[in-house]
């Protein structure tokens, strides 16, 4: 497989439905940043900030490190955002080979698993923040924590669904 291989510089956009997870997508950012500015000062100064697969805390640290979390979803949805909404589709990989037949529907799937990909993150994000609130206040259990480890490879998945839509798009 030759991953630089030159495509078909066909123009293709992203979608409004694109367009709309990355907008949709800073408006989880802000809520996982407004959910940690609410709680942060109500929170003790030593909180949990890791789990094992059993959902058992396995590590400490200053309430200041639950900041990590939207901060790096921050970056992550902008840098990604950025890369999805900049990138010409021709410069992207794909796992089939593009022609010009082919590329006006290769290149919509590929802004569409950039959004997607995007947008369970910052989701997943926001999930996490949330659970380890609640794991903080005791609310939730060791299923819980086993939940949204699911929900990270889940997320991980993601672009395989992708790699099959286009496998679909090239042989119709």
């Amino acid at each position: 497989m030759n991953w630089f291989k030159k495509h078909p510089r066909v123009e293709v956009k992203p979608s409004q439905a694109d367009q709309l997870l990355y907008r949709a997508g800073w408006m989880v950012v802000a809520v996982n940043v407004f959910l940690v500015w609410g709680v942060y000062f109500d929170l003790p100064d030593t909180i949990p900030t890791h789990f094992n697969f059993q959902g058992q805390v396995d590590g400490y640290g200053h309430k200041s490190a639950l900041w990590a979390i939207p901060m790096l979803s921050a970056g992550l949805y902008l840098a990604l955002g950025l890369i999805a909404t900049k990138l010409k589709p021709w410069l992207m990989n794909y796992p089939v080979k593009v022609t010009e037949e082919n590329a006006p529907k290769l290149y919509p799937l590929a802004f569409r698993m950039l959004a997607v990909m995007n947008f369970c993150f910052v989701m997943a994000f926001l999930i996490t923040t949330g659970i380890i609130l609640l794991k903080i206040k005791g609310w939730v259990d060791a299923l819980d924590v086993q939940l949204l480890i699911g929900l990270w490879v889940l997320n991980g998945l993601i672009p395989l669904y992708f790699v099959y839509k286009m496998i679909v798009v090239v042989r119709e």
